[in-house]
């Protein structure tokens, strides 16, 4: 529901905020002002209130304590047990400096300086590491000397960081954290969001098969809120995983991460690309989600083994080698010679170079058409024994021509595709994409199809984005709990969801489409020999018709 504006300060700020904005002119790095404030008020507000909460009793003031060397040392041992870091001076809480020095010629120097001098970590928390990168990424991209110097962007900025700075951490209304992602959402901003109906989805599939969850790994974290979606539905302890290439939308999650109340010390994110490397330490995982982009650039791992393509190739050189050595054939006619080349993949076929039991779909990806998609089986690889990986992707991988041997090799060969749901673009207005759910040690020979591009209700988001009526929409509990319960039973419900064998969909080519499966036709059904037999009576009907009319003209004399 949208919040009540009389009650809460929170969205009226926000509204005032993103109206605000349309007129100011702005950076190119408001985002990294806008991340470092947010970070600054939810530390900065959450020490001094559990300070002054602690100082009720003791009729001393945040001032008087930190000059007492005994509370101080008090105050930041709790500190640093709650929250893993402590400010060192009472005149460095972020309404502090506002009041000091906004004022200020220099105010932007003085705030974006202060915080990062002024804050400590606790020797085993792992959030020094996190604080450090952001603080560095922000001293790199935000040109503080460059705006001290242009008064309107100036004015600008401290407006905004003013607005945040009311901002009340507490409030329930319209809490803290969904005023951040609704303004990192907004076009005040620039961060990519996770459509909230594809994380509710993942999640929602997640939790219906795995009770316990000890951690979790997103490849592609983007804005975070597939993993938050999960941590909604999972009990405490679990580690949460995740690489995001791009340096402002990895400094988003982590703080989004850190305001939503999160212990970093259960979480590892990485700054990299995880389809350079989806390695994390080693580690092997419980749960993989993800939505995964749609250009995915060519997979490298580091085990050993060569994949079945790269094996193809070189036999393919091979023959080729031999024809030219021995028969003295240009090389150019192998490409050029199309039944030259039609006789080649014959041969290859014949030699079957596919079948070795000791070729596995892992390895190094060279540049192959479509190889966005291999690095699947070496994510799928990376889950534990019983493991589980739902995930968003192009419909292009359910019917590629050029994707049938890997299709072939996730269904036939290894038994990995659990279900497929289409979703429906309506929500979302995106390219078309489908959920596919993997599983290990699958003993099911069937995979479960659901078409809920027709059959499904919506209600809106709990957090709502200014002027976006699409992105408010999420899937409502009726439509969810008929998905998992279809999903868990592996039910069949006549246009809606159909169980099929493996060896039927190997008769089909290993074609996952899901309207293959699901037939949601609501048309009346017309067989192909009813249709045959209309139209021969339809042209005989014609045909009388036309010796009719010639008889006609010849009575009447009529010739054209």
């Amino acid at each position: 529901m949208r919040p009540n504006s009389k009650k809460s300060d929170n969205y009226s700020i926000l509204k005032n905020l993103i109206s605000k904005s349309r007129n100011f002119k702005l950076p190119d790095e408001i985002d990294y002002i806008v991340i470092y404030t947010f970070l600054y008020k939810y530390c900065s507000d959450s020490i001094k209130d559990h300070f002054l909460m602690a100082l009720q009793d003791k009729e001393m003031t945040l001032d008087e304590a930190y000059k007492s060397n005994y509370y101080q040392e008090v105050l930041k041992e709790d500190s640093m047990h709650l929250y893993g870091f402590h400010i060192e001076k009472p005149d460095a809480f972020i309404d502090e400096v506002i009041n000091n020095f906004y004022s200020d010629r220099f105010f932007l120097s003085e705030f974006f300086s202060i915080f990062p001098k002024n804050i400590t970590f606790a020797p085993d928390s792992k959030d020094k590491k996190y604080f450090e990168f952001l603080f560095k990424t922000l001293s790199q991209e935000i040109k503080i000397d460059k705006y001290e110097f242009e008064s309107e962007i100036k004015l600008a900025i401290k407006e905004i960081i003013y607005a945040i700075s009311k901002l009340d951490l507490f409030e329930t209304e319209f809490p803290f954290s969904s005023v951040f992602e609704v303004l990192t959402s907004s076009k005040l901003m620039h961060i990519q969001p996770t459509p909230e109906y594809i994380s509710q989805l993942l999640s929602t599939l997640i939790s219906c098969d795995k009770t316990s969850i000890k951690n979790a790994y997103d490849p592609f974290l983007m804005d975070g809120n597939t993993l938050l979606s999960l941590s909604e539905k999972c009990e405490l302890g679990v580690t949460y995983y995740g690489k995001e290439s791009d340096r402002l939308t990895y400094c988003y999650a982590i703080t989004r991460f850190l305001i939503n109340y999160f212990n970093l010390n259960y979480v590892e994110f990485r700054n990299e690309d995880a389809t350079e490397s989806i390695d994390i330490d080693g580690a092997s995982f419980d749960v993989i989600l993800s939505k995964i982009p749609l250009k995915i650039r060519n997979y490298y791992s580091s085990k050993e083994n060569q994949n079945r393509e790269i094996i193809r190739r070189n036999k393919r050189n091979e023959l080729e080698k031999v024809l030219r050595n021995e028969f003295n054939m240009n090389s150019d006619s192998f490409t050029k010679d199309s039944e030259l080349n039609s006789a080649l993949e014959n041969l290859l076929e014949k030699i079957d170079v596919e079948s070795s039991s000791d070729i596995e779909f892992s390895g190094e990806y060279e540049s192959l058409k479509d190889s966005e998609f291999l690095f699947l089986i070496n994510l799928i690889e990376s889950l534990k024994y019983d493991g589980i990986m739902a995930i968003s992707i192009s419909q292009n991988f359910l019917f590629k021509n050029s994707l049938q041997t890997l299709r072939k090799y996730l269904t036939f060969e290894k038994n990995y595709v659990d279900t497929i749901i289409s979703v429906p673009e309506e929500i979302g207005r995106r390219r078309p994409e489908v959920i596919i759910v993997f599983r290990k040690n699958r003993s099911n020979q069937g995979i479960l199809f659901i078409d809920i591009s027709n059959d499904y209700k919506t209600q809106k988001n709990r957090i709502l984005f200014p002027g976006l009526f699409r992105r408010n929409l999420i899937f409502s509990d009726e439509t969810i709990d008929k998905i998992s319960d279809v999903y868990s039973k592996k039910l069949t419900i006549d246009k809606f969801s159909n169980l099929i064998s493996i060896s039927e969909i190997a008769k089909n080519d290993f074609n996952l489409s899901v309207s293959r499966y699901v037939d949601t036709f609501e048309g009346k059904f017309i067989r192909l020999s009813d249709l045959k037999q209309e139209k021969a009576e339809i042209d005989a009907n014609i045909q009388e018709l036309n010796l009719k009319i010639e008889k006609m003209m010849d009575e009447l004399d009529i010739r054209f």
